[in-house]
């Protein structure tokens, strides 16, 4: 990594606005050119017709143009509208599960935040762009407007250089086609999933080319924790036009607002030590909560996107896509309780934290001398639970700029496509992060007592604090992708480069010292390079490797004083195996990975139980975040089957370990998990119409705690550092879920349980203050009717 001043934004959007502005006015006084030679341009848009409503063949995640998923050498999975739906999946992941290996991560409601290959994932990502940083993770992204998720497996240079090394979910929002088409969906569940949505397409003018679509959907629900909510509407307005033969113009708007409770967590036992599956603390019911409809998260989102598609000639293509958005994100409070009065300390000599033993350590000498204390574990009815809490507000503003351009030529026996283009960023960020605020002690003997006063947090001051500050983040990335097809496509080999340029600086810096301020400033490479090879047309040998460029820092890095940032860098080697057979009804893909990352930021457990704690002291004086190196090494297996038009089954299956040098574990991460799901529908008979799915999602134990640091800080005997281990783990889990649905003609109806065979467990969490328990059975219904 080196450094130099990115490029004003200023003139990339000008030079891209330029071009498409020449583009439209050759469309207008041009005629296309006459196309007798038969060259099929790359397009920006999925062309396919699936032989499966619930199977896609193409994707455009990897390099941006459609491409079939057996020409890809990485593994880029799918996930289709028609399955988000049938699934009844409220997020991305709990349709994407199924699909390929992703896995819950550790906030399971307030944003999508997943774990790919062990890295976690949290920030917003739509339609190709990074939404509101790395600070800024959204709501769950609404499925209503989702046109189908693409999942890209380990880094990509040109989708997205310096993003997370395990991969990237890519949701494509549905735009405006030409057919006449409209549904409505009233959906009611036990828990969470009661809205109102529909989905309207219509053609304006079949001459001109011109259709539009509305889609809205409004939902209102109580959780199943006591106080839990969940609220927002959202409406997304297109409209496309076909300018010309050669040019379609698009414009796109998304509106959302969106509140719910912010978390549903609640602290593990004392009881529980490092060799033990977490348990709710004792005396606690499993629905209950440390906070009332004052503790919210809230989310709004206003996007605005203008793109034009272009065939240039006989041989290229473009797009070029302009999106300005404002994203507002305000935490407030908190559900968590921590248990006044408890600590942890490790056995020096293993890591482990030890239920009812205290270990001290004195350091004084030349080496670390331990001893321990039993400790008699309190009584559960004399729990005392403190709630403290703070509040965070970050407000975004940002533009958004496209310009791609695919180059296609070809000859007896080869194909050459080239994409080229640019991604411009600029965003600015307003923080405001309030104190931590004590809302009072609860007594596990007396929970019927407690109360919610007002929070009182008092305003952050002046810039010079740095708990209210304001950033500015200007990025530029240019890049070039070859895809090189030889021997009537028998062996496809590509590469490409991503130059990456950004910088970051605090605005508000009057009063502030030192001057000038200190201010971010990065400019990195991403390389991709590849080969398939096709001994028959239905299966693809493939091997890949892909480094992920430098990461900038989050806006709420910016101006501080003695920066602690650094930039995170990873790579991948993938090799493996795609098959397609039976004209696509059975597909197959096996792929081993090895991903290597530096500088991978995690948040720092022990900080947020101190913060919790009220000790701010202690948590100020602890790094946040960890920066860590990271190996992931394992193998994935994703299939499925169309067995009759009846019978549709898709399923994967993933083993890997993940470890930081010391071989120790990383939070919320499982080392196998799988998804099975099975559809089956009647055709003929009394039970025509009928149809019935199965649904299985097993995810094996992990642990729930971020530690990177060593017992004693001087040797033990033997001139030896042992690594703390985290002190907790969560229980392996296989969660069913089942479902029936009945077509018509014009409408659909459909039943699911959710966790049909009410397994009590734990989803996930933060520390051991922050765990978050699943609903138990759930019944779910919805009716969709066609118009």
């Amino acid at each position: 990594m080196n450094t130099q001043s990115p490029r004003p934004l200023l003139r990339f959007t000008a030079a891209a606005l330029l071009l498409g502005a020449a583009a439209v006015a050759a469309a207008q006084t041009t005629p296309a050119a006459p196309k007798e030679e038969v060259v099929n341009l790359p397009t920006f848009t999925i062309t396919e017709e699936p032989v499966n409503p619930y199977i896609s063949k193409q994707a455009l995640s990897s390099s941006r143009v459609a491409m079939d998923l057996q020409d890809i050498p990485q593994t880029v999975s799918v996930v289709t509208s028609d399955f988000i739906r049938d699934s009844m999946s409220m997020r991305m992941l709990d349709a994407a599960k199924y699909v390929t290996p992703v896995t819950e991560s550790t906030l399971p409601t307030g944003g999508d935040r997943y774990t790919i290959r062990g890295f976690q994932v949290s920030h917003e990502f739509v339609d190709g762009m990074e939404i509101s940083g790395a600070d800024g993770y959204s709501a769950a992204l609404m499925s209503y407007n989702i046109d189908r998720i693409e999942i890209i497996k380990g880094p990509n240079a040109i989708l997205v250089p310096g993003g997370a090394a395990g991969g990237q979910m890519n949701p494509i929002t549905k735009s405006p086609i030409m057919k006449d088409q409209a549904s409505a969906t009233l959906e009611l569940a036990q828990y969470v999933g009661n809205s109102l949505s529909f989905d309207v397409n219509r053609i304006v003018s079949q001459d001109k080319g011109i259709a539009a679509r509305l889609v809205a959907a409004l939902w209102k629900n109580d959780g199943y924790s006591n106080s839990h909510f969940r609220d927002g509407w959202m409406i997304a307005p297109s409209l496309s036009w076909q300018l010309s033969p050669a040019h379609k113009f698009t414009v796109k708007a998304e509106i959302m607002q969106n509140d719910e409770t912010n978390g549903t967590f609640l602290p593990i036992d004392p009881s529980v030590g490092s060799d033990d599956y977490a348990v709710i603390a004792r005396g606690l019911p499993r629905d209950w909560s440390f906070g009332n409809s004052d503790d919210v998260r809230h989310r709004e989102t206003e996007r605005l996107t203008f793109e034009l598609l272009s065939e240039l000639g006989q041989h290229v293509s473009s797009r070029l896509m302009f999106t300005a958005n404002h994203v507002v994100r305000e935490d407030q409070g908190g559900t968590s309780g921590s248990i006044n009065g408890f600590s942890i300390t490790r056995n020096p000599t293993t890591g482990k934290y030890e239920p009812g033993v205290v270990w001290t350590v004195n350091q004084t000498g030349p080496i670390a001398l331990p001893s321990s204390t039993n400790v008699p574990l309190a009584d559960p009815s004399t729990y005392v639970f403190g709630r403290t809490n703070g509040s965070d507000h970050l407000y975004y503003n940002e533009l958004h700029l496209r310009n791609d351009y695919a180059i296609k030529f070809e000859g007896t026996g080869w194909k050459s496509t080239t994409i080229a283009g640019l991604a411009a960023n600029g965003v600015k960020t307003h923080w405001k992060s309030f104190p931590a605020y004590n809302r009072g002690n609860v007594a596990n003997n007396n929970l019927a007592a407690i109360t919610f006063p007002d929070w009182n947090h008092a305003a952050p001051s002046a810039p010079a604090n740095g708990q209210n500050r304001k950033a500015k983040q200007t990025d530029a990335q240019f890049f070039v992708f070859e895809n090189l097809g030889l021997f009537d496509d028998k062996l496809l080999l590509s590469g490409g480069v991503s130059r990456f340029y950004g910088t970051l600086t605090r605005v508000d810096t009057s009063g502030i010292q030192p001057t000038p301020f200190p201010s971010y400033d990065l400019a990195d490479t991403a390389t991709s390079y590849g080969a398939v090879y096709k001994p028959i047309k239905e299966v693809s040998l493939f091997y890949s490797h892909n480094t992920s460029g430098g990461t900038m820092p989050g806006s709420l890095s910016a101006g501080n004083v003695a920066p602690t940032f650094r930039a995170s860098v990873g790579d991948q080697d993938e090799f493996g195996v795609k098959t397609s057979f039976l004209e696509g009804k059975l597909t197959a893909s096996f792929a081993y990975f090895d991903i290597t990352s530096s500088n991978y930021a995690v948040p720092n457990s022990e900080y947020y139980v101190l913060v919790a704690q009220g000790n701010l002291a202690a948590a100020n004086a602890l790094q946040n975040p960890l920066y860590l190196d990271l190996t992931s090494k394992g193998w994935e297996f994703e299939g499925s089957y169309t067995a009759t038009a009846n019978l549709t089954v898709i399923g994967n299956y993933t083993s890997y370990k993940m470890r930081q040098p010391t071989g120790v574990r990383l939070r919320g991460v499982s080392d196998k998990s799988y998804g099975l799901y099975a559809d089956y529908r009647f055709n003929g008979g009394a039970l025509s119409g009928f149809g019935v799915n199965l649904g299985l999602d097993y995810r094996s134990d992990l642990v729930g705690e971020n530690v990177n640091a060593f017992t004693t800080t001087k040797p033990l005997a033997g001139g030896v550092l042992v690594p703390q281990q985290p002190s907790f783990k969560i229980a392996p889990r296989t969660v069913m879920n089942l479902g029936f649905t009945y077509r018509a003609k014009d409408w659909t109806a459909r039943l699911q349980v959710s966790n049909a065979l009410d397994k009590d467990y734990i989803m996930g969490g933060i520390n051991r203050n922050a765990m978050m328990v699943a609903e138990p059975r759930n019944l779910k219904a919805s009716v969709t009717y066609n118009f």
